[in-house]
């Protein structure tokens, strides 16, 4: 692995720990919970008009506050819960790229494991925005950051 890519993946996983406004995140231990970091290769502006775009064409969320460097929606399940799903862009320095840590969180306490469900709904809002296939795309999450991770079926 090259100096710039360990240096790159190491600032990386510092992100992921760390909350936006560089106090510790705050993560739920009683609700199911993912968070997950994209690298996506295009300006942040056009990750957060395909992110909105993508939330409005979908039934289940509930788009609420946007801004330039924050997305905040709802998402109700087929059996009516409903999880709190929130996307931060970030310019990187690296190709007018953009860094972009979602997360997904169950609103009702006993949901500790939900096979899955909170890497969904933030899984098919960015495959459906076609981000996926944008240059440079990298996905990041384990399952100490997405509970149910391996278990989806999106």
């Amino acid at each position: 692995m090259t100096l710039r890519t360990t240096l790159a993946v190491c600032a990386l996983l510092l992100g992921m720990c760390s909350g936006t406004d560089g106090k510790e995140a705050t993560i739920p231990t009683t609700t199911a919970f993912c968070k997950i970091v994209w690298l996506i290769g295009v300006p942040c502006d056009q990750v957060t008009t395909a992110i909105v775009s993508q939330i409005k064409a979908m039934g289940s969320y509930n788009l609420g506050s946007v801004t330039p460097t924050v997305i905040q929606a709802n998402h109700t399940s087929g059996i009516g819960q409903i999880e709190s799903v929130n996307f931060t862009m970030t310019p990187t320095s690296m190709v007018l790229g953009c860094h972009v840590q979602g997360s997904s969180v169950s609103a009702v306490w006993f949901s500790l494991y939900d096979n899955g469900t909170n890497f969904c709904n933030l899984r098919n809002v960015i495959k459906g925005s076609g981000l996926t296939k944008a240059p440079g795309f990298m996905e990041f999450t384990n399952e100490w950051l997405c509970l149910g991770c391996a278990l989806s079926a999106c």
